[in-house]
């Protein structure tokens, strides 16, 4: 289950975002449906394991999630109904590498989003046992209530000369929905990369990406 103490806390710095209504550009409202958080199920979720990347990732609603591994680069998955995307990239580097190298890099390639982006969240975890790995959880305000509001959560991770790149991005209608865009952030932080594992760095994948299969819960 999500940490509700960081519900609150993304909830609380949202809030903060929305542009004062009297600066606001009304505009009528699209035909949406109503916005859903993910399911609170403690119960393990099903993942996706790929072998190009060599690493694992749950997914809540599992097969309702669209996997690309083997179009670009890097992995993306996407959850239409909740307008949420996960994209994973693995990156051999020259070097030695940190968390600071890794973003560097992610930014090179640019994994990164572009514009203004409200920081909710800031911290240096050591995350998959041994990779020094920064967490951003940030949101795009709104440019009035019913402008879209878009929440990201970054993770820039190295260890010996491999980096991962984590970005999960998720939309909502508008500044009503807001508890709901707090909720998935803390959800996709607290469970999805929280989740993820790399695979050992013995484990060198020699066969072709196997597809979007997503593997039932264990």
């Amino acid at each position: 289950m999500a940490d509700q103490s960081l519900i609150l806390a993304f909830a609380l710095v949202l809030g903060a975002c929305a542009v004062p209504a009297e600066h606001a550009v009304i505009v009528p409202a699209a035909t949406r449906p109503p916005e859903v958080g993910f399911s609170d199920d403690p119960r393990p979720l099903p993942h996706y394991h790929s072998k190009r990347l060599a690493l694992t990732v749950p997914l809540p609603d599992g097969h309702a999630w669209r996997i690309d591994d083997h179009t670009q680069p890097e992995l993306v998955a996407t959850h239409e109904q909740t307008h949420s995307k996960v994209v994973l990239a693995v990156i051999r580097a020259d070097e030695i590498v940190g968390r600071q190298q890794c973003e560097a890099l992610a930014r090179d390639r640019k994994l990164v989003p572009d514009g203004k982006l409200r920081t909710l969240e800031d911290a240096v975890d050591v995350t998959q046992d041994n990779y020094d790995t920064r967490i951003w959880v940030a949101v795009e305000p709104g440019y009035g209530p019913t402008s879209p509001l878009v929440g990201h959560v970054l993770a820039f991770g190295g260890f010996l000369r491999k980096c991962y790149v984590f970005h999960f991005s998720t939309e909502v209608g508008g500044a009503a929905d807001e508890p709901v865009l707090s909720s998935r952030l803390a959800y996709a932080r607290e469970r999805i990369l929280g989740g993820m594992q790399l695979d050992p760095f013995a484990a060198v994948p020699r066969e072709k990406p196997s597809g979007a299969e997503v593997a039932p819960p264990p």
